[in-house]
């Protein structure tokens, strides 16, 4: 299993330390962020399109629930695979434990995207893939925002599974970062299998 490297994200990685070099080696950044930015928009559309109920729009987390409509860029976009079984749903502070795998935008070389990072190879076995463990709230606020809404199930191999798209302003932003290029929708298929509150000391 990979290390996780690019999922955890540091206070330094909001504030903005970049890696071009690293973003070199990586295929087909022309116009990347147009790109990115035709890609959020064409998966917006086709979500709020959407009256099967495969797809859930969150608003960025940070954001206060009754506040104005914004923009494109300030919501989660999740595709549902697999709805879980369970009703229970982690929180921010949280200690969660889920299968994954992050991808870039398809292009000609990479038509599923480029993986960047994953907890698991191939095709998901919620049976036997080992899921990584991290606090929630070391997250990219897209990510976080996704799992907040997703529920465990009443078994480890029953729980949520969704693909979720992360526009660049809920990621890394115009940041290039440990490969990624400033500017990246991010692509997770996320699978949670549990999650832990923090324990609470009482004096």
């Amino acid at each position: 299993m990979k290390k996780i490297k690019t999922l955890l994200l540091l206070a330094a990685v909001l504030t903005g330390f970049a890696a071009c070099s690293e973003t070199e080696e990586l295929p087909e950044f022309h116009d990347w962020q147009s790109r990115n930015a035709q890609f959020i928009d064409s998966i917006a559309n086709v979500a709020h399109a959407d009256k099967s109920g495969d797809w859930k729009i969150f608003l960025d987390g940070r954001i206060p629930d009754n506040t104005k409509e914004w923009p494109k860029d300030y919501y989660v976009y999740c595709q549902v695979i697999k709805a879980g079984d369970g009703t229970a749903s982690p929180l921010f502070t949280d200690t969660v434990e889920l299968n994954y795998q992050g991808r870039l935008i398809p292009s000609k070389s990479h038509p599923n995207g480029y993986l960047f990072d994953y907890s698991y190879s191939g095709k998901l076995d919620p049976e036997f893939d080992v899921p990584s463990k991290f606090v929630l709230s070391g997250t990219v606020p897209g990510f976080y925002t996704a799992v907040e809404h997703m529920v465990v199930g009443t078994t480890k191999t029953s729980g949520d599974y969704w693909r979720v798209y992360i526009p660049a302003n809920l990621g890394y932003g115009s940041t290039d970062y440990q490969g990624i290029p400033g500017y990246s929708t991010l692509i997770f298929d996320i699978n949670l299998v549990s999650f832990s509150s923090p324990k609470t000391i009482i004096e």
